[in-house]
């Protein structure tokens, strides 16, 4: 049913269960926008998905949203525990769903494009410092010979312990 709903405004992979699901993702990756997931699954249940996604941390980049008939509280509390986007209870009103689904998918989209301005403003701003220490090492070096050459050891030194922190840390 919500692969007919929704295959007129998206391209739809289906898996029969939770290890196949878990397959697709391991072959798409972030390929994929969004997870439609019910709880109650063959082979590995929704529940069981959800925490594979967290594990691998591919719920920070691939949205889920929790579709089942189950409405008890326990089980959504569970599910947003385990980082859902969304819950929707069956039977459910299919323009609602198509809604939700988009407007998931849009969020995600932007918050990436966020990320990628974010992360493309901070390599800029380490190239901006690099050029700034480069100019000033420079301007002390022209007064002094021994003092321009010292800053920028001085640089590579604290950038070689910045990377070497950098790969042992998170």
């Amino acid at each position: 049913i919500l692969s007919e709903m929704l295959s007129e405004n998206f391209s739809i992979l289906e898996a029969e269960n939770g290890k196949q699901c878990l397959d697709l993702l391991a072959q798409y990756g972030t390929g994929i926008s969004l997870v439609l997931l019910d709880i109650i699954m063959p082979v590995m249940d929704g529940f069981e998905v959800l925490s594979y996604m967290n594990d691998s941390h591919l719920i920070e980049d691939i949205p889920v949203i929790m579709i089942s008939s189950d409405d008890s509280d326990s089980n959504i509390r569970k599910a947003y525990d385990l980082n859902v986007s969304d819950y929707i209870k069956r039977p459910f009103d299919t323009e609602v769903v198509r809604r939700r689904v988009t407007n998931t998918i849009r969020l995600y989209a932007k918050q990436s494009r966020l990320i990628r301005m974010i992360r493309q403003q901070s390599r800029d701003k380490e190239k901006h410092d690099n050029m700034m220490i480069d100019i000033l090492s420079n301007i002390v070096g022209s007064r002094n010979g021994e003092s321009g050459p010292h800053v920028l050891h001085i640089n590579k030194v604290v950038r070689l312990i910045v990377e070497k922190l950098a790969e042992k840390t998170d």
